[in-house]
């Protein structure tokens, strides 16, 4: 994986973005996570990321710090829907205790 190209004096890219996002949260999410952690809506992160806007100078300076102090994770691989856990029933299945004495 490449590293995003955060020193300073240097305008973040849309690509440098992707990657301290992937690197921070995954491949999988990573953009709403972000935006999360840097508190603003989510489309501002895809418009930074489409370059349709750039993103100011103190994101990449949080990106920094954030990539500091949590370093960067292995990517999250996303579950295929077939390989996605169950949710919990609602208890139609549960065994239901036998009322009265047995036959």
């Amino acid at each position: 994986m490449d590293l995003p190209t955060l020193a300073p004096g240097q305008q973040l890219s849309p690509h440098d973005l992707r990657i301290a996002g992937e690197a921070l949260f995954g491949t999988w999410g990573w953009q709403t996570r972000l935006a999360e952690a840097l508190e603003v809506d989510g489309s501002t992160v895809r418009r930074w990321i489409s370059g349709a806007v750039p993103p100011p100078h103190p994101v990449k300076v949080a990106l920094r710090l954030l990539l500091e102090a949590r370093g960067p994770r292995p990517p999250a691989v996303p579950l295929a829907p077939e390989k996605a856990p169950a949710r919990p029933r609602s208890g139609r299945f549960h065994a239901r205790p036998s009322s009265g004495a047995a036959q």
